[in-house]
């Protein structure tokens, strides 16, 4: 039997952009200008996110100011829990732009951006230009992609660049090696910005290979290339670290990153199994008008038999369901919990959105009832965006103000020691990478159980006693002193987060994380 052979949903010729002899579509243009000016709102302001922000950015400060590139540190301690790809893009930042928030968050803005524009690439020849640049728009609406894929400082941006880079290469040319081997290094530096959810392209790609028409084809070698590709790309630094860093690489990323983040429930929240999906569906509820179009063409489909529908779906939408499909079971099989795990089913359900209005518009003929229901669900999508906008908006907020009174504490001891003074801090409770990060000295942080046997080795004059959340100045000269009590700045701080507003939905609640 014949393959299917991917079709393109028509559409009116748009103007092009050209610079230097590059045409470019004028829709993709726009689509990469909204997404900058969305990922870059607030992206200088203070302070950076305890705890994953404030953590990465501190790797990358000790990291350019030691010079090592692959024995990375935090707080003076060896580092390898995470790939070191997102910290060496960040200490580039700092070296091109100096240190400050904008540019520890820079590098992450522009992979946000570039995933629009792949999503674009992707969709174009597959649901037509006006699809494209519908999918290219969608995650704008998704707080996850704002936040943890585009805004902040997070592995999760550059994971979904290359993972969608993956794709792109993979949909362009199954059956040409040069394609498959620059899918394989994609696939390498997703590998390198977030371990094992790096993956998930090679699965996707190998379903694609054994059971999607238009990409059987292509056989096992075109798997055997990609998986090369990733290998000689993320490879080295594997092994580098197997074999310079064993103990801590192996207990570390291997043993507690890697193996119990997947098994076991790590974080303070015990969610339940659902909780990856209730998060996904709240993502794209605001997307709920598109139902009717998708009603509207799935009776169509059903008039003309299921079997001669289904076999003229293009094998490009065939993947992007099995790219859905993996993305979500990944974040429902993994046990610990993070509301964020759902992101790279966001890049799939985009374009899965996107083709509903662009097949229900495909003939131009706005008579028919799916056209009709198309364009009105785009009108109400579109009416919902401003307030869609500014929910993600306060959401994001008030993330960044439940690190506003670890910031208080850590630049009140970063002004009680003197310039050029070898200081130390004490904290009696958990890492809070913010105090790290912005009082410019190393911090040993005191679990509650241990309070009562807490040594100030070498202090001169030492408080009678510290309390739970205290933050201690041990100076140069050995007078240690309570610099402040985070739970009094938490109240300090109260009217500044009610100002802030709530978290919009389900999925952007506090974060409980310790990575």
């Amino acid at each position: 039997m014949q393959e299917a052979r991917p079709t393109a949903v028509s559409s009116r010729q748009v103007p092009k952009v050209g610079f230097r002899g590059l045409a470019l579509p004028l829709e993709l243009l726009v689509a990469v200008l909204l997404g900058a000016i969305a990922l870059s709102v607030n992206i200088g302001e203070r302070p950076l996110i305890d705890w994953d922000e404030a953590t990465y950015a501190q790797v990358a400060h000790e990291a350019l100011g030691s010079g090592h590139m692959l024995d990375l540190t935090w707080n003076g301690a060896p580092y390898v829990k995470k790939p070191p790809l997102l910290f060496w893009m960040v200490t580039a930042s700092f070296r091109m732009l100096g240190e400050s928030e904008r540019a520890a968050r820079l590098p992450s803005v522009i992979a946000g951006v570039g995933t629009l524009a792949l999503i674009y690439l992707i969709a174009a020849p597959v649901i037509g230009r006006f699809g494209a640049f519908l999918a290219g728009l969608a995650p704008l609406g998704f707080y996850f992609f704002i936040a943890r894929g585009g805004r902040e400082c997070a592995t999760d941006a550059p994971l979904i660049f290359f993972s969608t880079l993956a794709i792109y290469a993979l949909s362009r040319g199954p059956q040409k090696r040069s394609w498959m081997a620059l899918s394989g290094m994609a696939c390498g530096l997703a590998i390198m910005s977030k371990g094992l959810a790096g993956v998930l392209s090679l699965i996707v790609a190998a379903a694609g290979f054994m059971f999607l028409p238009g990409f059987s084809a292509a056989g096992t070698g075109a798997l055997m290339w990609m998986i090369a590709g990733a290998a000689l790309t993320a490879g080295p630094w594997y092994l580098y670290e197997a074999l310079f860093n064993y103990p801590a690489f192996l207990s570390s990323f291997v043993g507690y990153e890697t193996l119990r983040r997947v098994t076991s429930h790590l974080e303070d929240d015990q969610l339940g199994s659902d909780f990856p999906l209730v998060t996904f569906a709240a993502e794209l509820r605001h997307l709920w008008p598109l139902l009717a179009p998708l009603a509207a063409l799935l009776v169509g489909a059903a008039r003309e038999g299921w079997v001669n529908a289904l076999r003229r779906m293009p094998p490009a939408i065939r993947l992007w369901i099995v790219w859905l499909a993996v993305t979500l079971a990944a974040a429902c099989a993994v046990q610990t919990r993070l509301p964020w795990y759902v992101l790279p089913a966001l890049i799939p359900a985009a374009l899965l959105a996107a083709a509903i209005p662009a097949y229900a518009l495909r003939s131009g003929d706005l008579r028919t009832p799916a056209g009709a229901l198309a364009l009105a669900a785009l009108a109400l999508i579109a009416l919902h965006a401003p307030k869609r906008w500014r929910t993600i908006n306060q959401s994001a907020q008030h993330q960044r103000a439940l690190s506003m009174p670890s910031y208080v504490l850590a630049m009140a001891a970063r002004g009680a020691n003197p310039p050029g003074a070898k200081g130390e801090l004490f904290f009696a409770g958990l890492p809070m990478p913010t105090l790290v990060y912005y009082s410019a000295m190393r911090c040993n942080f005191v679990e509650t159980s241990e309070l009562e046997h807490v040594e100030l080795v070498g202090a001169a004059f030492v408080p009678d006693a510290i309390s739970y959340h205290d933050l201690v100045l041990l100076d140069s000269s050995g007078r240690a002193e309570v610099i402040g009590n985070l739970d009094h700045e938490w109240h300090w701080a109260r009217d500044y987060k009610s100002l802030t507003g709530p978290p919009g939905h389900s999925g952007a609640g506090p974060r409980q994380s310790r990575r």
